[in-house]
C-alpha cells in the first residue's frame, strides 16, 4: 500500500499562521480543548457485562460425607483380625469355627496348608479345606479346644536381630459333640491334637498343617468329621 503525503499550499499556511496569531493563546486552548473532548467522544467506553452476561460465582460445595454403611465400614476399616502369634492364630480358628465362617477360616490357612482327616486321608489346598467345612459344618459342631503346649523354633535372624518366618507347633487335646453320620444320634467324644502353623513375612501366623488325629498308642483313631 503507497502512502500519500497531503501538503498545504504555502498560502494556505500562512493563512493559518495569521489567524492564530490573531486569535491569540485563548484560540489555541479552545481549539485544544475541542480536540480532547472529540477524542473522548469517540473512544469506546468499556463495556460493563451485565448480570445476565456476569459469570456467576460457584456455589460452595458441600463436603461428600463418609459412606455409613456398616458392611462396607467393616471391609474398608476393620478388617479380619489377624494372628500375631500361634495362640492367637488358635484362638481365630475356634472362634469361626463357633461362627461357620468358612472364608474367614480358610483366611487363617497358606495356600497349599492341609488338613488330617479322621481317615488319616490329607486334604489339601484352600478349595479342599472349604469344601471339607461346608460337609463337617452340616453336622452342627461343638468343639472346645485346650492348647497344653506351643513351641515356636527355626526362621532367620535379621539385621535389626528380629527372627522371622519361624514354624512352631501347637499341641493339647480337644472335646467334639456333633450330629451322627446319615441322621443318627448326637455323637461325642475327645482327642489330642498336634498343629503346624507358620509365621508369614509380615509377622502374622498362618495353618500348615491341622492334625486332630496325631498317632499315639499305636491306637487307630475313632471315627469322626473333625477334631
Amino acid at each position: 500500500m503507497s502512502i500519500i503525503k497531503h501538503t498545504l499550499p504555502l498560502s494556505a499556511a500562512a493563512i493559518v499562521l495569521t489567524v492564530a496569531s490573531i486569535a491569540g493563546p485563548s484560540y489555541l486552548q479552545t481549539q485544544s480543548a475541542a480536540a480532547s473532548t472529540s477524542a473522548v467522544a469517540e473512544t469506546p467506553a468499556a463495556e460493563t457485562p451485565t448480570a445476565a452476561e456476569t459469570p456467576a460465582a460457584p456455589e460452595a460445595q458441600t463436603p461428600t460425607e463418609a459412606p455409613t454403611d456398616a458392611a462396607s465400614q467393616t471391609d474398608i476399616f476393620n478388617p479380619r483380625p489377624v494372628a500375631r502369634t500361634p495362640e492367637q492364630l488358635l484362638q481365630l480358628l475356634g472362634e469361626r469355627i463357633k461362627a461357620k465362617d468358612i472364608e474367614g477360616i480358610i483366611a487363617l490357612h497358606e495356600p497349599e496348608a492341609a488338613i488330617v482327616d479322621w481317615d488319616l486321608s490329607v486334604i489339601r489346598g484352600h478349595e479342599a479345606i472349604r469344601n471339607f467345612y461346608v460337609g463337617w459344618f452340616n453336622l452342627n459342631p461343638e468343639l472346645t479346644v485346650n492348647a497344653r503346649q506351643t513351641v515356636a523354633t527355626g526362621g532367620w535372624r535379621g539385621w535389626d536381630g528380629v527372627v522371622r518366618q519361624r514354624t512352631a507347633s501347637i499341641m493339647g487335646d480337644y472335646s467334639l459333640a456333633q450330629d451322627g453320620t446319615a441322621g443318627g444320634p448326637r455323637v461325642s467324644f475327645t482327642g489330642n491334637f498336634c498343629d503346624t502353623v507358620e509365621e508369614q513375612l509380615d509377622g502374622t501366623w498362618l495353618y500348615v498343617l491341622d492334625n486332630p488325629y496325631p498317632p499315639h498308642g499305636g491306637g487307630t483313631p475313632a471315627a469322626a468329621s473333625h477334631h
